[in-house]
């Protein structure tokens, strides 16, 4: 079972590195899939966001938690979708929409993009930064980045579209990577127009 505490505490924080956590202190479940299935994402479900904004494949239909959140020092609210699937119950795959207010776009996305790197690193004092890269994903600048905590990899693509942050993620123990079922995951991203 996913921890959906966590989950929403991450979401809140925009820093999604964290030990992956299997609680069985909450109802919501992610069931597991059967891994040798999923083999260059045969088996991957297609998914569209809740919003109609993107669709991607998960490994099994993702679980959906929506949460607004009031930022009264900044004097906005923030809206945040995410979607959670996974292969085993130590992989993990999200996508987080974190919709901000209007005035904020994407001409400031690659220092947006930065901040929520550094976000995620000073997070913890136990993340290493493997790589980042600055890529352009359908027209937009996006930031691939991949980290280590402890025994666990966070590996993930953010791109900013208008006042939308789109986080694809994988999180799993380092002897689960598989890169084949991450490039499915992340490739397999499409912003509807």
């Amino acid at each position: 079972m996913w921890n959906k505490k966590l989950m929403l505490s991450l979401l809140c924080s925009c820093s999604l590195l964290s030990p992956l956590s299997v609680s069985a202190d909450d109802n919501s479940e992610i069931a597991a899939v059967d891994a040798s299935s999923l083999t260059m994402g045969k088996n991957w479900q297609d998914f569209q966001s809740t919003s109609g904004k993107c669709q991607m494949k998960f490994p099994k239909s993702p679980e959906h938690i929506s949460e607004k959140m009031s930022m009264p020092e900044e004097g906005y609210d923030l809206k945040y979708d995410a979607y959670i699937s996974s292969t085993d119950p130590k992989t993990v795959f999200m996508l987080l929409i974190a919709q901000y207010p209007d005035f904020v776009d994407e001409r400031f996305a690659h220092m947006s993009l930065e901040a929520f790197l550094n976000g995620i690193l000073t997070h913890n004092p136990g993340n290493q930064l493997i790589f980042a890269d600055l890529v352009l994903v359908q027209g937009h600048e996006a930031l691939d980045f991949f980290i280590r905590s402890g025994t666990v990899y966070f590996k993930g693509r953010a791109m900013m579209v208008k006042n939308s942050l789109y986080l694809m993620a994988m999180e799993c123990e380092v002897q689960n990577y598989n890169e084949n079922h991450y490039n499915t995951f992340v490739n397999s991203f499409i912003l509807n127009k």
